[in-house]
């Protein structure tokens, strides 16, 4: 006789808990970040000695209210989480973070895990009354600010020793089609310049996907697995000359590798 692959009664009722576990986790996560925004924020900008300080400060505040976010969904039962390469990502400084985006979770995973961490956001955050306050606070990019001042953006914020958090993609991808890469972010690596740190993002079972209600809760918990892959030098995009051909070289080789991630 064939075992049967449906969950028991205590994998029924677990799933059932996860349902209104997750929502009171997306109520924390606004409310939270509204208190962050009104109280904790302004503080740092007071005490700090200079602006780029205050964005440090405020970044590292994100970053430790992220971990103990993820804490909090752990022991909810909601996820689990692996890391492979941890000790690499924390000796970055000055380098794009450049990973897919399978799902809503990924930006709390990078910026717990990215200390020293700046984003490429869209314009919407800005006026978002939950998030557009800790956007601001930290100092990230907005995605439609006139092209010099974005890249001059982007080339002060490594400069100041930050990794450079961005989704090529642009958006969340949709299972079971092909990544569709966005060239901007090559052009960014390419006119600052920087090297990139590449890191695979994965979810086994899939949830929080584009288009997918928060509700609609796998049977079983899921586990989010962040593998910090290949530091990409610039250089040898760079030397294809006209920077159209280094920017195809560089989306096509992106494509190819988390495409062999898909694969596996």
């Amino acid at each position: 006789m064939r075992p049967s692959s449906s969950p028991g009664l205590g994998g029924r009722l677990f799933r059932l808990w996860r349902i209104p576990a997750t929502g009171f986790a997306f109520a924390s996560l606004g409310v939270g970040g509204l208190a962050l925004a009104l109280f904790c924020f302004p503080l740092l900008r007071i005490i700090a000695p200079n602006p780029a300080t205050g964005r440090r400060w405020t970044q590292r505040a994100i970053s430790s209210v992220f971990q103990c976010y993820l804490l909090m969904l752990r022991g909810l039962g909601l996820i689990t989480v692996e890391v492979e390469g941890r000790d690499k990502i924390a000796a970055s400084r000055g380098k794009l973070v450049v990973a897919n985006h399978p799902t809503l979770l990924d930006v709390v995973l990078l910026m717990a895990l990215v200390r020293n961490a700046q984003c490429v956001v869209k314009h919407q955050l800005w006026s978002n009354w939950f998030l557009g306050p800790v956007v601001r606070a930290a100092g990230y990019v907005r995605n439609d600010i006139a092209g010099e001042d974005f890249v001059a953006a982007c080339r002060r914020a490594l400069a100041e020793g930050n990794n450079l958090i961005i989704f090529p993609e642009g958006t969340r991808s949709v299972p079971g089609q092909p990544l569709r890469l966005q060239r901007g972010f090559a052009n960014i690596a390419l006119l600052v310049p920087a090297d990139m740190q590449l890191l695979r993002l994965q979810c086994k079972p899939i949830t929080l996907v584009k288009g997918e209600p928060w509700w609609r809760v796998p049977e079983r918990r899921a586990n989010f697995r962040v593998t910090v892959g290949e530091l990409l030098p610039v250089a040898p995009f760079l030397a294809c000359g006209p920077r159209a051909i280094g920017s195809r070289r560089l989306t096509s080789h992106l494509q190819e590798y988390w495409d062999r991630d898909r694969d596996e």
